[in-house]
């Protein structure tokens, strides 16, 4: 039932500009290397938003701009913190980022290929 009298509420999705603009930020440095929706574990359904296998890398974006999201309560908490958690039990590194400060990965980045040249992994 749809009630005319009621105003249009539009929705600014600002999230998914902000995960756009990291995707297209690491496929301009990384180009083919980048792996979206990546599965990292075959046993569970946890995809990784981005990864980058010369780093070894899982990118996750969590979209927490404000109000509730599905990462803001317990349940979703939980369960990103078990994803992660098999992540880093699995030798993945995990960079997590937001609306506010996904900017800052190129930074990140810079120096994480900085340390695995000193460490002679990449």
């Amino acid at each position: 039932m749809k009630f005319s009298f009621l105003p249009r509420i539009r929705r600014r999705n600002t999230n998914t500009q902000e995960k756009f603009l990291l995707g297209a930020i690491l496929r301009e440095r990384y180009g083919k290397e980048v792996r979206a929706e990546f599965r990292f574990c075959h046993t569970r359904r946890f995809r990784a938003d981005w990864y980058i296998a010369k780093l070894n890398v899982l990118i996750e974006y969590e979209g927490i701009f404000g109000g509730k999201s599905r990462h803001t309560n317990v349940n979703g908490y939980s369960g990103d913190c078990e994803k992660y958690n098999l992540a880093q039990i699995m030798g993945y590194r995990v960079l997590r980022y937001t609306a506010k400060n996904f900017m800052q990965i190129k930074d990140d980045l810079d120096e994480l290929e900085q340390d695995l040249k000193v460490g002679g992994t990449v």
